[in-house]
């Protein structure tokens, strides 16, 4: 067992639970604990999970900010630290294990032929095709919102149609806020920029949007399940 690996799960984990994620205030001493555990694991597994070696080590000086943590940074990096503990016993070796199914099947086949700003594309186009398909069933012969818009509709904070998790306790609201945000996030800063510019995208940064969609993506199937919807 990787010691820095379970530090890490057992921290995110109580953090993610706390009440008043992400406004909490930390020790200068808690905030160089983590930082030392990230990339003590980023260097223990630079060979055999490169990529995950390198966003644990990229992440790490973006977690933290003045008023508390970074909800997104917060999220990819929980996302890498849980596929990293749910596999340290039987590790995978193929990257794309971790990748939402509906993702693989839009941007898969782009990725491997090297055009990633196509495969980022596609991701994020298919979590918004998702959204409306959702907000058409629950809402038919009303105009389909698009976009940032449909992310902050589907899943708004307070009159949701998917719903992450029991919204009585303010920890449940901050989630919803928080995954609402998210996906209105990837709408604005990562979708549209791709769809509206010829962007010269990196291997590398193709596979990070890929797995920040992902978990998007898993995250509605929670909700989806949580609220007893059918699709």
């Amino acid at each position: 067992m990787n010691e820095h690996l379970n530090f890490l799960y057992d921290w995110f984990t109580e953090i993610d639970r706390d009440k008043n994620f992400p406004n909490i205030r930390f020790l200068n001493a808690t905030i160089i604990i983590v930082k030392n555990h990230l990339n003590l694991l980023s260097q223990n597994i630079n060979q055999t999970e490169p990529f995950f070696s390198k966003e644990l080590f990229r992440l790490k000086e973006r977690l933290f900010n003045p008023i508390g943590i970074n909800p997104a940074v917060f999220g990819m990096t929980f996302g890498y630290i849980t596929s990293l503990y749910e596999n340290q016993k039987q590790p995978l070796n193929n990257i794309w294990n971790y990748i939402h199914p509906k993702i693989q099947e839009v941007s898969k086949g782009q990725y491997l032929a090297g055009f990633y700003a196509d495969a980022a594309e596609n991701a994020f186009k298919e979590i918004n095709a998702r959204t409306k398909r959702i907000y058409a069933n629950a809402c038919p012969n009303t105009p389909i919102p698009d976009g940032a818009a449909a992310m902050t509709r589907v899943y708004s904070s307070n009159n949701p149609i998917v719903e992450f998790c029991d919204r009585h306790t303010e920890s449940g609201q901050n989630t919803q806020l928080g995954f609402m945000k998210m996906a209105e996030g990837a709408m604005i800063a990562l979708r549209n920029p791709v769809a509206h510019e010829n962007l010269n995208m990196s291997q590398d940064d193709a596979m990070r949007q890929l797995m920040f969609a992902s978990m998007i993506m898993y995250k509605i199937d929670e909700g989806v399940i949580h609220s007893g919807i059918t699709e």
